[in-house]
């Protein structure tokens, strides 16, 4: 019982942070969404920003155990796979999670922090690493600089479901869902094939 009702709470805490952003929603709101007591909030998680950070949390589940793998003795291009995975995954689980990412864009706040300060970072990390480690190996350019190559293909892979609603529009739904797995394929395949070593 206690799950279902802090499962209750998150679903509504979702649907409402992601359609009007942190500062715009009330702990009221969330506890009527939620046909719940706004006390079973604080009992729960503590307060509103404990609240966000777990809807945040709760979303990332996929990429955090992207981020737990052991990365060391993987072949570097397995890495972005990998990622290209826990992407569609994460997204598909969690459809409001652009909503959030494009609120921080256009109005960004502090109460992002969850992902901006402590998930950011590793994924940064975890990424560089391998395309650092790929480039020791010869498998990539060794003029590939990183940073802007990560920043490449972190937008490379979110740009697909930043425009899924417009996509959506103009081919439907159905035709927008066929063509996920072949937009992520051929992403990967282009971006490895433009910073593979040309030998």
């Amino acid at each position: 019982m206690e799950e279902e009702n802090r499962q209750r709470l998150l679903r509504a805490a979702t649907k409402l942070f992601a359609a009007s952003g942190y500062d715009n929603v009330s702990i009221r709101s969330i506890a009527k969404e939620a046909q719940a007591n706004s006390a079973m909030i604080s009992y729960y998680f503590g307060s509103k920003q404990q609240l966000y950070d777990a809807v945040i949390r709760n979303q990332m589940k996929s990429l955090e155990s992207f981020l737990t793998e052991d990365f060391g003795a993987m072949d570097p291009r397995e890495v972005f796979q990998r990622h290209a995975e826990a992407m569609q995954k994460l997204h598909r689980a969690n459809p409001a999670m652009m909503k959030f990412i494009c609120q921080e864009f256009s109005n960004p706040t502090e109460h992002f922090d969850i992902l901006i300060k402590k998930m950011a970072p590793r994924l940064y990390i975890a990424l560089a690493a391998a395309l650092e480690r790929g480039i020791q190996q010869g498998l990539f350019r060794p003029e590939i600089s990183v940073r802007p190559a990560i920043i490449l293909w972190l937008g490379m892979v979110n740009f697909y479901y930043l425009n899924q609603n417009i996509h959506s529009r103009i081919a439907g739904q159905e035709k927008a869902d066929e063509h996920e797995d072949t937009y992520l394929q051929q992403a990967l395949q282009i971006f490895l094939t433009g910073i593979e070593r040309r030998h």
